[in-house]
This record gives structure tokens, C-alpha cells and sequence, in this order.
């Protein structure tokens, strides 16, 4: 019964103040139109892509010779392409090669002297029309441009991901040619050690009758010998990634991390063999048993044989790798 009278209250009201009700929401509604009609429009325009690391790119080659050493030398992760994007699309040449581009100081309607105006608008342009997304689960980037003509922002991202290609294209050129410099003066390098390390192993043996001579300490230098090349190896990986990317990126630090443990097995090891000598490798006429200098001779021999064996698949990768780009 309340309910129903409660009902029928409401429905008196609205009928003693239907007149007021009626403008009230016709004025609603020509203020909505109005505000709609007047209010400026914004259309947005967005891309989005996901980073390809370069073994992606290689493909089948990479891998068949990847798998002969065992893997890869330097594998960039694809977050590490998509911070180096958006490090780009943040920097102020490129933000104010789009200012340029578009004429975006009358966008803003910006009256000020040419560099205040310029300073002012590439802040609009980041704060305001250009947004940059980026998932750190799918490395899915976006970049959203909104602006109040839909053919200018669908033109703005167009804009963004041709530099973007261009940066791209130009970077992994220029990263290619650096990686197979870097691997040819190594390749060279070591092949000279290795060459005049066989004639010292010829000249050993003609001088001292040593063709047989037998190993000492057979297995403490096998171990030794294993971690200087891997150790050399681990070097050349570290000194190649830096000139590819910087200290604090992911796979300088990955790397760096490797070489120090390294490094600190082969210190832990010539403290307790001092005789083996501080260096990598052995200096022969430090050793006076005839028969060790034949092993370090051979030792040095084998590191070296390693450490190239190692450089030159990933050396032919580089070339094939700076003829694709």
C-alpha cells in the first residue's frame, strides 16, 4: 500500500512540474548539442609492431652454424630494441624533425621567438599528441597520435614508423659492418698467434728430439687449458658487445658477468699451481723441465686452434650478416 502511494506521489510531482521538467531537459539537450557542435573533435591514429632480433632474421643459416660451436655469440633481446626505439622516438632531433615535418608550431598556435616556440612545441608534441606504449610481456609497441584532423594523425604515425624503419635499417647496417671488423681483426689476430705458435712447435721438436715426449700433469693442464680458451673466448664476446651496445645494456652485463667468473676460476687455479705463471698463456722458457715447456708449447698451441675455430664460423656469419643488410 505504501509502495503504491509512494508511486503515485512521485507521479503527482512530476505532473505539477512537468513544465519545469520538460525545459529543463530541452535546455540539457540543446547545451549537449551545442557543446558538441563547438567543442573541437580529436581522431586518433595508432601502429604497432614488435621488434625482430637478429637470429629471428638470419633464420635458417644461423642456426646450422650456430649449432656447430654450440650457440650464438650475441643474442639482443627484443626489449632491447624496443628501449633503443623509443630512446629514438624520444630524442629531440627526431622530435623536431616531426615539428618540422608537419608544421606543428601553428598547430599549437604557438606565438613565441623561434626557439621558445620550437621548445614549446616539441613539449606539446610529447606531452600531448604522441603517446608511446609499451608491453614488457608481448614487446608489443604502439604509438598512438591524436589530433583534431584525422588525416594528420594517420600521417604523424606513418611518419614515426618510416624513421623508425630508416633508424632501423641504418643502425643494423652500420652494427653489422662494426661486428664483422670487429671479428675479422680477431680472426686475423689469432690466426697469427697460431701460425707462428706451429712453427715454434716445429722448431721445439727438430731442436730437442721431442716428438714423443710425454704429458705431465696430464689432467690439471687439460682443465687449465680449458679455461683460458673459454676464457679468450669469453673476452672477445665482451669486447664485441661493446661495440654493439652499452655497458648497462642486458647483454654487456650478461656477458661481463661471465668473463668475471671465469676470471676467477683461472685465478683460483694458478694460485694453486703458481708454477703455471700469471698469464693466459704459459711463458715457455719460464718452465724448466724440458718436458712442460713441450706441454705448455702444445697447451698454447691447442688454445689458440680453439679460440680461432671458434671466431671463424661467427666471423662468416658476420660477413653474410653485412651483405643481407
Amino acid at each position: 500500500m505504501n509502495k503504491e502511494l509512494g508511486i503515485l506521489d512521485l507521479t503527482l510531482i512530476f505532473a505539477k512540474r512537468r513544465k519545469f521538467i520538460i525545459v529543463f531537459t530541452l535546455i540539457a539537450a540543446l547545451a549537449a548539442i551545442v557543446y558538441s557542435l563547438l567543442a573541437p573533435h580529436y581522431f586518433k591514429s595508432r601502429a604497432s609492431l614488435i621488434p625482430i632480433v637478429d637470429n629471428e632474421s638470419i633464420g635458417a643459416i644461423s642456426g646450422s652454424i650456430t649449432d656447430l660451436i654450440g650457440g650464438s655469440f650475441i643474442k639482443t633481446p627484443k626489449s632491447e630494441y624496443a628501449v633503443d626505439f623509443i630512446t629514438v622516438m624520444k630524442s629531440r632531433t627526431f622530435r623536431e624533425n616531426v615539428v618540422r615535418e608537419f608544421d606543428l608550431i601553428p598547430y599549437f598556435k604557438i606565438k613565441k621567438p623561434p626557439m621558445e616556440a620550437m621548445e614549446k612545441a616539441i613539449y606539446r608534441l610529447q606531452s600531448s599528441l604522441i603517446t608511446l606504449e609499451y608491453d614488457n610481456e608481448s614487446y608489443l609497441l604502439t604509438i598512438v597520435a591524436e589530433t583534431k584532423d584525422k588525416t594528420l594523425s594517420k600521417e604523424i604515425v606513418e611518419f614515426y614508423l618510416k624513421e623508425l624503419e630508416d633508424y632501423n635499417q641504418n643502425h643494423r647496417n652500420y652494427k653489422s659492418k662494426m661486428k664483422r671488423a670487429f671479428l675479422e681483426e680477431q680472426v686475423n689476430k689469432h690466426m697469427k698467434d697460431v701460425d707462428s705458435l706451429a712453427v715454434a712447435v716445429k722448431e721445439f721438436q727438430e731442436k730437442n728430439k721431442a716428438i714423443a715426449l710425454e704429458m705431465q700433469t696430464d689432467s690439471g693442464l687439460k682443465i687449465y687449458s680449458q679455461i683460458v680458451t673459454e676464457l679468450l673466448q669469453s673476452e672477445i664476446e665482451l669486447e664485441l658487445a661493446r661495440t654493439q651496445y652499452s655497458e648497462q645494456s642486458i647483454p654487456v652485463q650478461q656477458l661481463k658477468q661471465k668473463y668475471d667468473l671465469l676470471k676467477d676460476r683461472l685465478d683460483e687455479m694458478e694460485k694453486i699451481g703458481g708454477s703455471l705463471g700469471p698469464d693466459y698463456l704459459i711463458q715457455i722458457d719460464k718452465v724448466p723441465d724440458l718436458g712442460m715447456q713441450w706441454n705448455m708449447l702444445k697447451m698454447n698451441a691447442e688454445i689458440k686452434k680453439a679460440v680461432v675455430e671458434f671466431l671463424y664460423p661467427q666471423y662468416e656469419l658476420a660477413r653474410l650478416e653485412e651483405e643481407r643488410d
